[in-house]
């Protein structure tokens, strides 16, 4: 990097959300070499997915300290081969005023009927869960989220994320089975009571995710918190889909951290475990996914950058080394220089992609630090 980085100003009060996601993707786009038609592509893929809130700049306009809250939404990548992938994730807000439970569900469920209007989701599986998910309890967390593909010509693989705090604290593990057994993953859901009851015993607090793509592929997932504080407790955990899940999962904490296994004693966000059930397998899981906290493992620029050129096929570091490089330099002082706040494999797969997950501020302060980052 030889352009030296300046402080950015916070452009988010003269820019929605809607603007803010643009840019960044934009700048995602730029720095990733994903072509000029991935860059044209950005305005129409966050008008449909951002719908009537998108002017907004703050998530309660009550609330004079919110412009200084997060964006509503984060990036995440999919490195798979020389391939990257782009992908947004977002809670649907009310087009004015603070946003409850109910307005968010409201949202999310006109956008959903004007992707399936345009062919970009299947919703029957959604609509099966609709009286399950409907936010009816103050204790509800967050009505629903979304999550899509950024495409060059457009949006793909949709997912709907529910919330089984919709009828309140106590009832979200049994939401979650209901949901399951509806979907046609009864047999997997008594698989993971039976053979991963930890797992069960700490569930996620209110996520449930569901793709909504007409496939055999399409994925009910959920996740678990993972408590195991070694390698050896965690490879014993996730060997019971099977021993190579076992040895992957050891392995990706060894390979993402720079303590390696011994990371995981340490205090601080814990991994997450996330089951993933498809219409191949009804009798249990078919993959398993695990998250690592990547900029508490990996925090430093080199840590990071290390780790990724050991991963990621030549070219493709080459470009994802250029964001952390932009990220680092206009990370605040103290504060980890790893933009990823999250990484993750699946753990089945041969030679499975790796995902990581970035916030609108990260991506925001690189792009406004360097504009003109196009290659």
């Amino acid at each position: 990097m030889t352009t030296a980085a300046h402080t950015p100003a916070d452009t988010r009060a003269a820019r929605g959300y809607a603007r803010l996601a643009v840019d960044g993707l934009r700048h995602l786009g730029d720095v990733l070499e994903l072509g000029p038609a991935f860059h044209a592509s950005a305005e129409d893929t966050v008008s449909v997915l951002f719908g009537d809130w998108g002017h907004r700049t703050t998530r309660d306009p009550a609330k004079p300290e919110q412009p200084a809250a997060p964006a509503p939404f984060e990036y995440s990548l999919v490195l798979d081969g020389d391939r990257v992938e782009v992908r947004l994730f977002y809670r649907p807000l009310a087009a004015t005023g603070a946003t409850s439970a109910q307005a968010s569900w409201d949202a999310g469920r006109r956008t959903l009927a004007d992707l399936e209007r345009r062919g970009l989701a299947h919703l029957r599986r959604a609509r099966d869960l609709g009286d399950l998910f409907r936010p009816r309890s103050p204790q509800a967390s967050f009505g629903t989220c979304l999550a899509a593909t950024a495409g060059p010509y457009g949006i793909a693989r949709v997912k709907v994320y529910f919330d089984t705090f919709a009828a309140g604290t106590g009832h979200h593990r049994e939401l979650l089975g209901d949901a399951l057994h509806r979907l046609g993953h009864g047999p997997a859901w008594t698989w993971v009571g039976r053979h991963d009851p930890a797992g069960v015993a700490a569930l996620m607090p209110a996520v449930f995710a569901v793709d909504l793509q007409d496939s055999a592929d399409a994925r009910s997932k959920f996740y678990t918190t993972v408590h195991e504080r070694s390698g050896a407790e965690l490879a014993a955990r996730a060997a019971v889909l099977s021993d190579t899940a076992g040895r992957t999962a050891a392995d990706f904490v060894t390979r993402m951290a720079v303590a390696g296994s011994a990371a995981l004693a340490a205090d601080g966000p814990r991994p997450t475990l996330c089951w993933s059930m498809t219409s191949r397998r009804p009798d249990r899981p078919d993959d398993a996914t695990l998250y690592l906290p990547s900029n508490r493992y990996a925090p430093s620029r080199t840590d990071i950058t290390a780790r990724l050129r050991a991963a990621l096929a030549p070219d493709l570091f080459r470009r994802l080394e250029r964001l952390v490089a932009q990220y680092a330099e206009t990370a605040p002082a103290g504060a980890p220089q790893n933009p990823f706040h999250w990484v993750g494999t699946k753990l089945l797969r041969p030679d499975a992609p790796l995902t990581v997950y970035l916030s609108a501020a990260a991506v925001e302060s690189a792009r406004a630090a360097f504009p003109a980052a196009t290659p």
